[in-house]
């Protein structure tokens, strides 16, 4: 998915925020700095509960649940907000953000900016919801933190409904950083001096970014493809076939699953087609598994496997790499491997 920052090109806005982009960091603001007055604005009703409990049962010790509830509702001061829209095409973004378009829109892989290996304290990803109610916490909130957290950062009041927007919520504001394939766009306004777009073409000359221009047409935006960057890699991935049969990943990790169509049985190859997909698609530490066929697709999506599929499982891998090893083993066909043969 993509998602969208609109930038000012007012000039210390510009310098600093072309500086932070140019050392791969964003900045997740504290909730004192956003524009809306009414935007993390709740009422609460569990601390008039708490006193009424206290009054019915004096003897009932509750002062840890109101520090868990001071703790929680406090946790604002300190949390991290970083605003994005789903939209690049939005006129009241251009004009209130983007220095009436004379700025730029930056266009970010979500996948990838919100990759916890960048960032251990990111922690969510909301979707606003637009309303005029005043969002309530109440004892069964404090049970469910994802309702919490939601109504805490993720409702506004339905004038902003324009904004279309995306938050992503981190345990600590301030500066975030992100992997350079994050950027995968830039969206100039048909107001755009030369020399902004020029430094952002330098910027990137060794990125895969694309840039575009912003201009009105027929009473509505529309936008074309004006520059495009593309990184220098040492490897050509394209003279490999190859096909990803699955990728997945967590906090630690990538893991790719794929089929390899070439000549597995030349190591040289295998090891160069390793080098290539590393360059071209890995961004954090990765686990390579390839196999010689695409059959073994049923295989990988069971949670659990018989023998004989273990042994075909087993036989359709050609190697496992982890991390940024380049030997070329097969660690399935281990003693487990061997005991089924055996009973055969």
């Amino acid at each position: 998915m993509k998602v969208y920052k609109y930038r000012s090109v007012e000039e210390k806005i510009f310098k600093r925020d072309f500086d932070t982009i140019s050392d791969k960091f964003f900045y997740s603001s504290n909730y004192s700095t956003l524009n809306d007055p009414f935007d993390i604005y709740f009422s609460e009703q569990i601390s008039p509960l708490i006193k009424f409990l206290n009054i019915l049962f004096p003897n009932n010790d509750s002062s840890n649940f109101e520090k868990q509830l001071k703790l929680v509702l406090g946790s604002k001061e300190k949390t991290g907000i970083y605003c994005l829209s789903k939209n690049f095409l939005n006129e009241q973004l251009w004009a209130y953000y983007a220095s009436a378009y004379s700025g730029y829109c930056i266009e970010y892989d979500l996948e990838i900016l919100v990759d916890k290996s960048q960032n251990s304290d990111f922690e969510y990803m909301l979707e606003i919801d637009y309303n005029d109610i005043i969002p309530t916490i109440d004892i069964n909130d404090i049970k469910n933190p994802e309702s919490l957290i939601r109504k805490m950062y993720a409702i506004k009041k339905a004038n902003w409904k324009h904004e279309d927007e995306i938050r992503l919520i981190f345990n600590n504001y301030g500066f975030k950083k992100f992997h350079p394939s994050a950027i995968t766009g830039i969206y100039f306004g048909y107001k755009t001096d030369k020399i902004v777009k020029e430094s952002f073409y330098n910027l990137f000359e060794n990125e895969d970014v694309k840039f575009y221009e912003i201009f009105p047409s027929n009473f509505k935006l529309d936008y074309k493809l004006i520059y495009e960057t593309k990184r220098k890699l040492k490897y050509d991935i394209s003279k490999f076939d190859f096909e990803i049969l699955r990728s997945r990943t967590n906090q630690w990790e990538h893991v790719y699953e794929i089929f390899y169509k070439g000549n597995y049985e030349d190591i040289i190859e295998l090891k160069e087609f390793i080098l290539a997909f590393r360059e071209k698609y890995c961004i954090k530490t990765s686990t390579l598994i390839l196999f010689n066929n695409k059959r073994v697709m049923d295989l990988i999506e069971s949670n659990s496997l018989t023998d004989e599929e273990y042994v075909r499982y087993a036989d359709s891998i050609i190697t496992a790499i982890y991390g940024d090893e380049v030997v070329i083993t097969n660690p399935f066909k281990d003693l487990k491997y061997n005991e089924i043969l055996n009973k055969r």
